[in-house]
């Protein structure tokens, strides 16, 4: 399908900032399995047509079953797009104006909250990097993440997640949007011949993912305002700073956001919310757009004549 305008929201759902999503349905509608799904650096490092293949064989072997397991649908009835006051004006419907839509209805309806930027969090915000060609094959697990404390290891093969069958990466991205912003899920895991369960424990934050490549949210990615040069490795050790600590110097003519933090030419700036961050001028306003949201309030660490202060300043767009 290239087009969503007249399809159940409900039945086909998934991440609509994608270019690219497969569904494996039963002959009644019901979902055995999703593949697709993307990070913030490429639409395409997460698919392959060996692990499009490797799905398709692991749907089949369930299909083939007497007790057979679907992902569980969010609602029951169907919901369209079109029901949306905001369609009307709307001819042809792309994917990621769906949840540009939705989240404008939600916002219509007070019912949006800050916690709905980060839909479809990755497995590696759980410490889980799942093999591209095999796609619920766990490819590493991150030290003191809720994995590795859930006991999973690599080379396990994830079968469920809060509920949902794990056949790919898509469906891992599934299972983790339905996960609470803080609490813990059940994940059952075959490791050889034997099967495992344990639950990720969730801590409040664990959702936050970049979402600087995402087409519905420009909205909320927010700009520092703040640019200059960098100092250097002499500059730097004049003020007690390492060679790779941030360090760049404030120029000219202050953007407003600046002007109401109170930053002056010439500061210094060197850290943010009590942090002193090793890199450079771009990279740093790149930090900042990609773990920060548009009306947050950030503490911008600044030098001033060789002193240090804290500046409170309000991200906008």
């Amino acid at each position: 399908m290239t087009r969503i305008d007249f399809e159940d929201l409900n039945l086909f759902e998934f991440d609509y900032d994608l270019t690219f999503m497969v569904f494996f349905l039963n002959a009644e509608g019901k979902v055995y399995a999703r593949y697709g799904g993307r990070g913030p650096k490429s639409p395409d490092r997460r698919q392959s047509l060996k692990g499009l293949a490797y799905t398709m064989n692991s749907v089949l072997r369930m299909h083939g079953r007497a007790k057979k397991a679907f992902a569980p649908r969010s609602e029951a009835a169907p919901k369209f797009i079109r029901q949306v006051g905001e369609f009307r004006r709307r001819r042809c419907l792309h994917c990621h104006q769906v949840r540009e839509i939705l989240n404008a209805d939600l916002r219509k309806k007070g019912k949006w909250s800050r916690d709905l930027v980060w839909r479809y969090p990755l497995p590696e915000n759980v410490g889980l990097e799942l093999e591209v060609d095999r796609g619920n094959v766990i490819k590493k697990v991150r030290d003191k993440s809720p994995a590795a404390a859930a006991g999973l290891r690599a080379g396990d093969v994830l079968r469920r997640l809060k509920g949902v069958p794990i056949h790919s990466f898509g469906d891992a991205q599934f299972a983790l949007d339905k996960a609470p912003r803080a609490g813990s899920v059940e994940v059952v895991w075959q490791r050889g011949e034997k099967s495992g369960k344990g639950r990720l424990k969730l801590a409040d934050g664990w959702r936050r993912t970049d979402i600087t490549w995402r087409p519905s949210m420009p909205d909320y990615v927010p700009w520092a305002r703040l640019s200059g040069t960098d100092l250097s490795v002499k500059e730097k050790k004049a003020l007690g700073l390492s060679a790779r600590q941030l360090a760049y110097r404030q120029r000219g003519p202050l953007s407003e956001q600046a002007r109401a933090a109170g930053i002056r030419v010439g500061d210094v700036i060197v850290g943010l919310n009590g942090r002193r961050l090793e890199m450079d001028s771009d990279a740093f306003l790149r930090h900042v757009r990609h773990h920060y949201l548009i009306g947050d309030r950030v503490k911008m660490a600044v030098l001033r004549g060789g002193k240090p202060l804290d500046l409170t300043m309000t991200l906008r767009r």
